[in-house]
């Protein structure tokens, strides 16, 4: 396990063996993310003693160069870890607002005359092979 630097780090600890007991840690991606809000942390509260509000918005703010989804993948194991906390009357702090999940849109392959031709000899082909028969 990696080494945490700022005053959270024993509480992330403990958050960390709660989760792997569960079943529910990610190691390339939660302890990273993690490592580096803590850095956050360390960083920009070095005096710090208590997770602050202040913290976790600045921490969970969308950057510019994010998508939703990168910025879900980099803020949700720090709103788990509020959870965590809150769940053990140990932080006030809300939890962070997440991003919504961004819809993929699907974009139709159109084939051409000659693709829809081949599909239908295949077609042709296969059921005539299972069947026995000639489709009509």
């Amino acid at each position: 396990m990696k080494e945490f630097l700022s005053f959270l780090g024993p509480q992330i600890h403990h958050f960390i063996r709660y989760r792997q007991a569960s079943q529910r840690w990610n190691d390339s991606s939660y302890e990273e993310n993690l490592m580096l809000f803590d850095r956050y942390c360390q960083e920009n509260y070095p005096e710090g003693t208590a997770l602050t509000q202040e913290m976790v918005d600045g921490w969970c703010r969308q950057r510019d160069t994010e998508t939703n989804n990168s910025c879900r993948s980099r803020i949700y194991v720090v709103d788990s870890f509020v959870r965590f906390l809150n769940c053990r009357g140990l932080s006030p702090v809300k939890p962070p607002q997440i991003p919504r999940k961004e819809r993929r849109i699907y974009i139709p392959h159109a084939f051409t005359q000659e693709e829809l031709t081949r599909f239908s000899m295949n077609a042709t082909i296969y059921l005539s092979s299972t069947t026995g028969r000639r489709p009509s």
